[in-house]
């Protein structure tokens, strides 16, 4: 594991000029919200009932800043190339208020973790694959912060047309049915009780203050 190296904790703006005028300085363990473009985006948006559909944890690194995120696989990716892949180029900042330098430092520690693995499709809380929000949910709770909350996916507004169309495209294969579900709708049954942590959820935290951002 390579030492972690300590950073100045504030950014300058013009690290992304294009989204100046609504970033803050970037303090080490921010969350950066978007609302994503990818295929499954407008079922998180209709089931979480928010169009915060992705995020990622910020580290700021000496090549400049970047987010810890899960999307393909866990990966850094560039602060500016995350903003852009935002639909309209929208974010919203979130901090962890009271955050000191050591805790942040965990946080991010323990997210890099995790680089690597790949994304879960079916929103485990299962560290084997990771989705957007169990990521950042994980990495604090190392650091000896819990955010977010676990909700029961049958809570959820899951009954609308473009959350079924995705679980349509992947229940044969979800962990919880494969081999368990004759069909789709036993599996369905099965995963109410699944819990998942959304990332409204997290934003929502009142241990996180809204710092910034256009979305």
């Amino acid at each position: 594991m390579r030492a972690t190296v300590l950073f100045p904790i504030v950014l300058a703006l013009t690290a992304v000029p294009a989204q100046a005028e609504s970033l803050p300085p970037l303090r080490q363990g921010d969350l950066v919200f978007q609302q994503s473009k990818s295929p499954q985006s407008e079922a998180i948006r209709l089931a979480s009932g928010s169009a915060y559909t992705h995020l990622g944890i910020v580290a700021l690194t000496p090549s400049g800043p970047m987010v810890i995120e899960a999307a393909d696989i866990v990966r850094q990716t560039p602060l500016e190339a995350f903003l852009a892949r935002g639909m309209k180029g929208r974010f919203a900042v979130y901090r962890v208020r009271g955050l000191d330098q050591a805790r942040a430092n965990a946080a991010i520690t323990a997210a890099r973790t995790y680089l690597g693995r790949p994304y879960d499709l079916y929103f485990r809380l299962d560290p084997s694959a990771i989705y957007c929000s169990e990521l950042p949910y994980e990495a604090f709770k190392s650091a000896g912060i819990t955010l977010g909350r676990i909700d029961r996916f049958g809570d959820l507004s899951v009954r609308n047309p473009a959350v079924k169309a995705l679980f349509a495209r992947r229940w044969a294969s979800h962990p919880d049915c494969k081999g368990k579900a004759a069909n789709a709708t036993a599996c369905w049954a099965r995963i109410q009780d699944q819990g998942i942590v959304t990332p409204i959820s997290i934003a929502r935290d009142n241990q996180v203050d809204r710092v910034g951002g256009n979305l």
